[in-house]
């Protein structure tokens, strides 16, 4: 069972099907992009977080007669069947990290304390939890970026992911804002180098805490540039090594299990690469580049949850392919491109209809009645103040 049916989670039903797994998509409207896959059924959830979640999957395993594996792509089900983990561990498959260690990775303020207290490489940091702690910004060499602690406030669209300031003072402004809507901010000293210095590992560990696949990636372009999500992203076999020893020296400080992931930067200046943050107990935005290169996470995470020996994985030649989130994008000037092949994150020959969907209905079709919606507005408020 998939939690969730955003591109995320159309990745990862396209990466099970390839391995035969029937997948139930849990979602609270048809209208998302897995919802039109060929490969799942859809049913509808009125929620994908909190008590609602919790019902809705108790409702279903007695239903399905079975005990399915549990697959999340949204930190809010995260945390909800984190704290609900008694009742749905009888129910699913599913294998998370101890509860105090997915709230502390699931908040980017807990995250650089127990970042710094295990001697994980994170860029020099300051918590800012009310207006008095803004002094402590000046503490910080500038250009800096400011994140709300809790990311759940970016997804109901509350707070900004992410803010740069390139002045003690714009950081200062900045984090008095976003004081208003978020009880706590995280602020950085900026990593310096283009979004081709971004860096990540998704990987998924055993209930014993071994990891079972590993995949390097590399971002070539963000949307929005620099502190946006992944829009183009290819393997990166070149700093496997590294990001694999950061990775296996995370999982074995915070005794991760389950599936999730490591976004690194490296700063131009030192040549260090610099863990930006985690991602605890879902997939990733970009999940579907491991599939397409050769590591199949969802498919290593589903025969894991069942008893199944994954394969070794560390001599793993990866194809030289390249997801996209979007056709808007394409691959940077002077990027190599002989032999690289492009997976549009919608379209499939073998499964269209969710880039029908996305881009013939949403796209297209919804923001041009959106759009309609809105001059019709303009032109009553026109019409009534000229009456």
């Amino acid at each position: 069972m998939v939690v969730g049916g955003s591109l995320n989670g159309l990745g990862v039903v396209r990466s099970l099907s390839r391995g035969g797994v029937p997948v139930v998509l849990l979602e609270t409207t048809r209208r998302c992009p897995a919802a039109w896959s060929r490969h799942c059924t859809y049913v509808r959830a009125p929620s994908l977080g909190g008590s609602a979640l919790i019902d809705t999957l108790v409702r279903l395993a007695s239903e399905l007669g079975c005990r399915p594996v549990l697959i999340l792509t949204s930190d809010e089900s995260v945390l909800a069947i984190s704290a609900a983990r008694r009742q749905i561990a009888p129910l699913y498959f599913i294998d998370l990290a101890p509860p105090p260690t997915v709230e502390a990775l699931a908040d980017k303020a807990q995250f650089h304390a127990l970042a710094e207290r295990e001697g994980l490489p994170v860029p020099a940091s300051r918590v800012v939890g009310s207006q008095s702690d803004l002094d402590r910004i000046g503490e910080l060499a500038p250009p800096l970026v400011l994140k709300p602690a809790d990311k759940t406030l970016v997804l109901i669209g509350l707070v900004q992911r992410a803010v740069r300031a390139d002045t003690i003072g714009q950081a200062r402004a900045a984090a008095a804002r976003m004081l208003t809507r978020s009880p706590s901010l995280i602020v950085q000293e900026w990593v310096d180098g283009p979004d081709t210095e971004i860096f990540f590992v998704l990987f998924s560990c055993d209930r014993g805490g071994n990891l079972i696949g590993l995949f390097p990636g590399r971002k070539l372009v963000c949307s929005p540039p620099a502190v946006g999500t992944t829009a183009l992203c290819v393997a990166a076999p070149e700093v496997a090594e590294d990001l694999y020893r950061h990775t296996r020296h995370f999982v074995e400080r915070v005794g991760y299990r389950g599936i999730g992931s490591l976004e690194f930067k490296r700063d131009c200046r030192s040549g260090r690469l610099l863990i930006i943050e985690p991602t605890v107990g879902r997939t990733d935005w970009q999940e579907e580049i491991a599939t397409i290169c050769g590591v199949n996470l969802p498919l290593l995470t589903y025969r894991s949850a069942l008893g199944e020996a994954a394969p070794p994985f560390d001599d793993i030649a990866f194809a030289p392919h390249v997801w996209r989130s979007d056709r808007q994008f394409s691959l940077p000037r002077g990027t190599a491109t002989a032999g690289r092949r492009v997976f549009d994150g919608y379209f499939r020959w073998s499964d269209p209809l969710p880039a029908v969907y996305y881009y013939g209905f949403d796209r297209l079709a919804l923001r041009a009645w959106r759009r309609a919606i809105r001059w019709v507005r303009r032109a009553f408020l026109r019409g009534a103040e000229a009456y």
